[in-house]
């Protein structure tokens, strides 16, 4: 069994809304910080963690009051900028030159004179594993902390650590989880803030919202079968899940769906919901496993052991099934699917529906991980929704295999 370290971040604070660096310093909530947590709370009526851990900074002992108070621990406080504190990023950039930059790219540095980047970073990791390290096996711990411990902690666990990172600023009061299994963490659920809907404000830079939702259980899911370009109809479970992620769906002005009938069963049923017709894009397909279509990863490993092990048990990125892709030509393809449907929106987000592989490849390649890294994030779940923001500078992940409908 594996452990869970669920990451929250506190609510909205008037440093957030006015987009200045806050570190130790304490400023009172906003009025969408007070909504965020009163959503915040009905959302976690019944849950029960094993443990509640908050940083000792009054605005996140505040929000952990949410899920009945924490533990206050000072490693969990968020990072010291030292002479940051109080100024705007423009602000920081006019009077540190270059740092703010130095941060982005992940470059260790004492930025405005506080923390160190490495100090800091050592503090929240040393933190994490002694907490995972105290749970035994099946149990959750909720840590209510910041955003820059959370975006340390998943540099550090998707091994983006010393390098720019790709991942969008966390949402006030979002939910990130962690599963630890055999010493080894998994990013499950990164920023899902689906309970602001209407209210919550991510901090991102500016660019296009594509929303990739995966198609609902099909009777191949349930059989473990590697899909790929075989269709199989939806379960009634399936149908029910894509119902149900309708009711969460963000505003869309545009749905596109991949050709493969499971996606397009999937993008009619939102379709219905959200008062739109899907359009079909190619790009959005599921990765073609050539001849290891429709089979399972035993009667692969039966009938084409050599290459199985190549790819699953040295990780070599070969083309699946001899003539199939490869994960990183899938990756390729979904990045610039995606930065081809941004680029129709008209200044709203976007939705597609599309592929579990599929969409991991994506958010690994925009990541800038390889294929033997894929496992830092998980296959998403049936029927949920990851975001990519198509940014100037490229795209980003904004959110990942998020499913409120599911949890």
């Amino acid at each position: 069994m594996s452990r869970r370290i669920t990451l929250i971040r506190h609510a909205e604070t008037e440093a957030n809304a006015a987009g200045i660096w806050q570190g130790s310093l304490n400023t009172s909530f906003t009025d969408n910080g007070a909504d965020q947590i009163e959503r915040l709370r009905r959302r976690m009526v019944g849950y029960a963690p094993n443990r509640v851990i908050a940083s000792d900074l009054p605005r996140a002992m505040s929000t952990a009051e949410t899920i009945g108070g924490g533990e206050p621990d000072a490693r969990w406080r968020e990072f010291n900028v030292g002479n940051w504190e109080g100024l705007t990023s423009d602000e920081v950039r006019v009077r540190f030159p270059g740092q703010l930059e130095a941060l982005m790219a992940g470059e260790d540095l004492q930025f405005g004179g506080g923390e160190w980047l490495g100090a800091f970073r050592e503090r929240i990791i040393d933190a994490y594993w002694e907490l995972a390290d105290s749970l035994d096996d099946g149990e959750e711990a909720a840590v209510v902390t910041h955003g820059g411990v959370v975006w340390a902690i998943l540099n550090h666990l998707l091994g983006l650590e010393g390098r720019p990172s790709y991942l969008v600023p966390l949402s006030n009061t979002s939910v990130t989880r962690t599963d630890i299994s055999d010493g080894q963490a998994q990013v499950t659920v990164f920023n899902d803030a689906s309970h602001l809907t209407g209210s919550g404000t991510a901090f991102a830079p500016n660019g296009t919202s594509v929303v990739l939702f995966r198609h609902g259980q099909t009777e191949g899911n349930t059989l473990g079968r590697y899909q790929g370009r075989t269709d199989s109809a939806l379960t009634d479970r399936g149908r029910d899940q894509v119902a149900a992620a309708a009711g969460h769906a963000p505003r869309i002005g545009q749905l596109y769906s991949s050709p493969l009938g499971r996606a397009h069963q999937s993008a009619g049923i939102l379709g219905k919901t959200l008062g739109m017709t899907p359009e079909v894009h190619e790009g959005l397909a599921e990765m073609d496993f050539g001849a290891w279509e429709n089979l399972t990863s035993g009667e692969i490993a039966d009938i084409d052991p050599e290459l199985f092990d190549n790819v699953f048990g040295k990780g070599v990125d070969l083309p699946r099934g001899g003539r199939g892709e490869t994960f990183s030509s899938v990756a390729q393809r979904m990045r610039e699917t995606i930065e081809e449907i941004a680029a129709t929106a008209n200044g709203s987000a976007v939705g597609a529906v599309t592929h579990g592989a599929a969409i991991r490849a994506c958010a690994v390649g925009i990541l800038d991980l390889g294929f033997p890294e894929r496992h830092r994030l998980p296959v998403p779940r049936n029927s949920s929704m990851s975001k990519f923001l198509v940014t100037p500078k490229g795209p980003m992940v904004a959110e990942y295999n998020v499913a409120p409908h599911l949890d």
